[in-house]
């Protein structure tokens, strides 16, 4: 399987946000899924669906940069820019956060295990 199967799934997922497809982002998540915000917050498959279904924000669009995808066997890593266009309380907000993803090709398609993402920082 290949970097371009890797950064379709991630492409798909940020659709799924955008549009609010909750069973294609469920299906994209690995049963073991766990994902730490960038306020160092740990959210488990439930919370973290939960989450971008319920929470404050409304993704207009996600995409990346500076992507870099390694893979080996059947995992993949994916670390780059996250840029998320989303609305939040009415007014609509551009961020980017550095993240590290991790995938796992199971029954031919790639399921999102692991994802961390962080600030930024000015300097």
């Amino acid at each position: 399987m290949s970097e371009a199967e890797v950064l379709d799934a991630v492409a798909r997922r940020g659709a799924a946000l955008a549009r609010q497809d909750w069973s294609v982002l469920d299906e994209l998540l690995d049963a073991d899924f766990i994902y730490t915000n960038s306020q160092g917050t740990r959210l488990g498959r439930a919370e973290y669906l939960d989450f971008v279904r319920t929470g404050p924000l409304r993704w207009n669009a996600q995409s990346y940069d500076d992507v870099a995808v390694r893979v080996a066997g059947a995992t993949a890593v994916l670390t780059g820019v996250v840029v998320d266009d989303v609305v939040v309380d009415g007014d609509r907000h551009v961020l980017r956060f550095a993240t590290t993803q991790i995938y796992l090709l199971l029954d031919g398609r790639w399921s999102y295990l692991a994802g961390h993402t962080s600030t930024i920082g000015v300097g």
